[in-house]
């Protein structure tokens, strides 16, 4: 799944041509190209589930929520409509907190870690000799973050001095980072849609039969 979005190609017309030899009266073939878009429509709403049930499964996620809001990365359809029989499935965004994913937190020996792969194990947080440890910042945010060295707090030194003491370290903090939602989709996307033919097959009969039993079959 790239960041943009992924198409899956199939010979429209052909498939319009298969249709229309179903539907037999003029009224319903007419329609022929309306029950291609919404049989596609049905049949990437039916891939990105099974992307979305292959990705929980693969990937550690504990966060759900960035799997179904757009802003960070869930997936969602840009419809075929009409004569426009083609469908998107689209998912922007960029990298995530690691605490969207399972993480453990730092004790007073060993640094914060982070399992992304759910058949992976757990990963120490620590570069350097810097240990990654969870934080609370004073908007009342907790993120996973680890000291960056050479780079010291300037701005409200003095608040930070009055709440942790004088000679507390002052060097800022960064919050981790770890795999954005398209790269985990991307991961998937290709083994969940290996049988999209045969699932658009389906919901192009399903669509042509509704029109048949609303409209009635030719004499």
């Amino acid at each position: 799944m790239s960041e943009n979005g992924t198409m899956l190609e199939i010979d429209t017309q052909a498939e319009i041509e298969k249709i229309i030899r179903q539907l037999e009266t003029l009224p319903n073939r007419l329609k022929a190209p309306s029950v291609l878009a919404a049989a596609i429509n049905a049949a990437a709403n039916e891939m990105k589930r099974k992307i979305g049930q292959k990705t929980r499964k693969r990937y550690a996620i504990s966060d759900k929520k960035i799997l179904t809001d757009k802003k960070r990365g869930g997936m969602y359809l840009e419809r075929a409509k009409g004569a426009d029989t083609s469908a998107t499935l689209i998912s922007r965004g960029g990298m995530v907190e690691v605490m969207a994913y399972m993480t453990r937190r730092n004790t007073e020996t060993t640094a914060a870690m982070l399992k992304v792969l759910n058949e992976s194990a757990m990963t120490a947080l620590e570069m350097d000799g810097r240990k990654a440890f969870v934080a609370t910042f004073e908007s009342g945010h907790t993120a996973i973050v680890q000291r960056e060295p050479g780079k010291q707090y300037t701005r409200g030194r003095e608040k930070r001095a009055n709440k942790y003491g004088e000679h507390a370290d002052m060097t800022k903090l960064k919050k981790l980072m770890a795999p954005a939602v398209p790269m985990l989709y991307g991961k998937t996307y290709e083994e969940a849609t290996q049988d999209y033919y045969s699932i658009l097959q389906k919901h192009i009969q399903r669509e042509v039969e509704r029109v048949l039993d609303g409209f009635g079959r030719a004499a």
